[in-house]
């Protein structure tokens, strides 16, 4: 019996040897993992913590992309919706309306280009001067690489370009040039009053934390439209009635701080 037991253990332990044997010889290399670690990214600047330190940081970076020219893709989304008139037929007339209003071509630039009517504000040497009195928060989060940037801005009504909360940071146009813009319109509406809330606006930056870079930059700029119009052309017969609706738009600005090379 006990020759038995020791003959079995000897088999098992054989097996248990050809399998090892095994293992080892499927490769006469040796396989070695090596594992990279990019070291931390150290910030050109402290993390902002206040709603002041972020505003005067996006302002600092801002600012620079107009001097330090890098390449900006432009991409634009623009809604009207949220509408409300008593009238049928001007609401069915929307959609048609919708097509000459909501221009979302813009133009980019590449490396180097003057971007002075490309980045906001459009026009002025600087990107923004927004202070903590027109803002409801602002706050700057440190990611892996980069300091995202959030700010709200306050409600607003007429917002005028450059002066305003809202025109401090984000490209404005008058009312005048807005009741322009529904000229075009012309076959279908006339505006006869116009007054615009701004509501809800926030802007998103995404900065690189080693360079203080601006590498995207977002703007939600949201507006209540209360108005008056009168019907011309095939809306003529519904005379004088209140159109009011929500306006959307957003435009993203991507940028590259380095030339492609060829």
């Amino acid at each position: 019996m006990k020759k038995t037991i020791k003959k079995l253990v000897a088999a098992v332990f054989a097996l248990s040897l050809v399998f090892s044997l095994a293992a080892c010889n499927g490769s006469n290399e040796e396989t070695t993992e090596v594992t990279t670690t990019e070291p931390p990214v150290i910030s050109k600047t402290e993390q902002p913590r206040t709603s002041t330190e972020a505003i005067a940081y996006f302002n600092l970076v801002m600012d620079a992309v107009k001097a330090g020219k890098p390449a900006v893709e432009v991409k634009v989304s623009k809604n009207i919706h949220d509408i409300e008139s008593d009238n049928a037929k001007l609401k069915a007339a929307i959609p048609t309306i919708k097509k000459y209003m909501l221009n979302t071509k813009a133009d980019g630039a590449e490396f180097g280009d003057d971007l002075t009517d490309i980045f906001p504000v459009k026009g002025q040497s600087w990107g923004s001067k927004l202070t903590v009195n027109d803002v409801r928060y602002a706050n700057c989060l440190e990611a892996l690489k980069t300091y995202e940037i959030t700010i709200r801005l306050a409600d607003e009504k007429d917002a005028l370009p450059l002066t305003s909360a809202h025109g401090k940071a984000f490209d404005l146009t008058d009312k005048a040039a807005i009741l322009t813009e529904f000229e075009k319109a012309a076959d279908y509406i006339k505006v006869d009053s116009l007054d615009l809330t701004y509501t809800g606006s926030f802007i998103k930056c995404s900065v690189d934390r080693a360079t203080d870079e601006v590498l995207s930059v977002t703007y939600y700029l949201n507006a209540n439209a209360v108005s008056s119009v009168t019907g011309t052309g095939t809306l003529e017969g519904m005379g004088t009635v209140p159109l009011n609706l929500r306006y959307d738009s957003t435009i993203t600005y991507n940028l590259t701080w380095t030339v492609d090379e060829d």
